[in-house]
């Protein structure tokens, strides 16, 4: 493996590598640039970080050109370039990972899965005690809820305002409340004014009304604002179909717990991806080191004494 012929194959391999490399990076920062609830979720930073992943693709582009050069002319020179290259790409590769990592986990660190469905789910919200409904509402205030609050906003303006896509948005938002048993997106029946801007690391809100402060209430106590299908004042936070019309029981849930879990598992999935594609260079970089030529144990024959006395 570490002969000199295969040290040349593998170089020209590195190139193609390269090449393949840069392109699922360029795809991998075009999902994390283009998809805006990303950003909404997640914040800005997502949409920086898949920036990052198409600049640092863009770059392998470069290192699949030195890779090829470097096993057709075998320059030392040029093989020095592609190593700082590669650590280069590296690096960034993997701190660029690294931050799209993080941010999708932070919602899940600010309050567990379960805890957070147990704060949206009537029934068991109103059995908790004051402290770990205290719990409950500081998540509600926290930046990582607003993240999802102003998801499942984009999520009801594109499938009720009329638009090339809202069709396709309403029949997703629809089926995703079905599945996961839920309706709006905060805890029905519990609605609580929010005077707090949405936070600065996020797009600005898209339902009017609710752009001036995180949440604004209906004057009903415990009610939410109306909407074109819930109307006077509504039991759920921005509901989608029929749903909005029932009254809110004690297995009635909000969908907030849920978008964040899908939306940050694809991020995971993506920086995970990226991550994992950072182990060629990781080789690369490596045998860069290997000397261009074999080791030789240079040969000592040794001639025997007796034969030289014989001689003489």
């Amino acid at each position: 493996m570490f002969n000199k012929e295969s040290l040349i194959q593998f170089m020209a391999g590195s190139g193609c590598y390269s090449f393949v490399q840069m392109v699922l990076l360029v795809v991998l920062g075009a999902l994390l640039v283009d998809n805006e609830h990303y950003h909404q979720l997640l914040g800005l930073t997502i949409r920086d970080v898949g920036g990052g992943f198409i600049f640092t693709g863009i770059f392998y582009l470069f290192a699949a050109l030195l890779g090829f050069a470097t096993a057709r002319t075998k320059n030392k020179c040029l093989l020095l370039a592609q190593l700082i290259l590669l650590v280069f790409l590296l690096f960034f590769q993997t701190v660029m990972g690294g931050v799209a990592l993080a941010a999708s986990r932070a919602p899940m660190l600010t309050l567990s899965y379960e805890a957070q469905v147990i704060c949206l789910t009537v029934g068991k919200y109103e059995a908790l005690s004051d402290q770990d409904q205290q719990t409950c509402q500081y998540f509600f205030r926290s930046d990582e809820f607003a993240g999802a609050m102003l998801v499942w906003q984009s999520y009801y303006t594109k499938s009720a305002v009329g638009g090339d896509d809202t069709g396709s948005y309403r029949a997703m938002v629809l089926e995703f409340q079905r599945d996961n048993f839920c309706c709006g997106y905060g805890l029905p029946f519990h609605c609580i004014d929010n005077t707090s801007l949405f936070p600065s690391s996020r797009p600005d809100p898209v339902v009017p009304n609710w752009d001036n402060q995180r949440q604004a209430c209906s004057n009903t106590a415990g009610m939410y604002l109306p909407t074109t299908e819930c109307q006077v004042a509504c039991s759920f936070a921005l509901p989608s179909g029929t749903c909005g019309k029932n009254p809110a029981t004690g297995v009635s849930r909000g969908c907030a717990v849920f978008v964040s879990k899908q939306l940050s598992t694809q991020v995971q999935v993506i920086a995970a991806i990226a991550l994992a594609l950072a182990v060629f260079p990781v080789r690369s970089a490596c045998l860069c080191f290997k000397r261009r030529d074999q080791d030789v144990i240079p040969q000592i024959e040794f001639t025997s004494k007796v034969k030289i006395h014989a001689e003489m």
